[in-house]
């Protein structure tokens, strides 16, 4: 009994699990085909938000895309990774006042988990962000960046 009870419930919270991602989809500036959303996850200001096509975006993710966030096609951000254009001025008063700045991620990205991505950021074509990483500044297309601040390991071009 309890078996068949565990595999109900988990099927029905796959469900739900479905539904918020549908909906919350549904309220993005655009979303492309393909694009799953594995909850549970964080989008503040969806309608700020433009996925586009095949693109996965893991458990437990935050994305703040108050100044607007762009992610391309082909985009794999794993979990825990939060993505903000949101921040506060370094200068006092901080309390109730932010700066927004948008957040660019293109084509054939791959963000690992853990990740952190800044605003004002660009994350070039191509290129991977290692896990636990901190992103300040824009990354050149075809690079693998990793560290806190995040720093170029290496290019991918030679690779291709």
């Amino acid at each position: 009994m309890r078996r068949w009870l565990f595999a109900w419930t988990a099927r029905w919270l796959d469900q739900v699990r479905a539904h918020e991602a549908r909906q919350l989809t549904a309220r993005f500036a655009r979303s492309g085909a393909g694009v799953r959303l594995r909850m549970p996850m964080i989008v503040y200001h969806p309608e700020s938000l433009t996925v586009g096509d095949d693109v996965d975006v893991g458990e437990y993710s935050h994305i703040r895309a108050s100044g607007g966030v762009t992610i391309g096609s082909r985009v794999l951000i794993a979990s825990h990774v939060v993505i903000t254009s949101r921040a506060h001025p370094a200068a006092p008063p901080r309390f109730g006042v932010t700066e927004d700045r948008p957040v660019v991620i293109e084509d054939d990205v791959w963000i690992g988990a853990g990740a952190i991505v800044l605003p004002g950021v660009t994350i070039g074509r191509g290129s991977v962000v290692a896990a636990g990483s901190v992103v300040t500044k824009s990354v050149p297309p075809d690079t693998i960046v990793a560290g806190i601040p995040a720093e170029t390991i290496r290019s991918l071009k030679s690779e291709v």
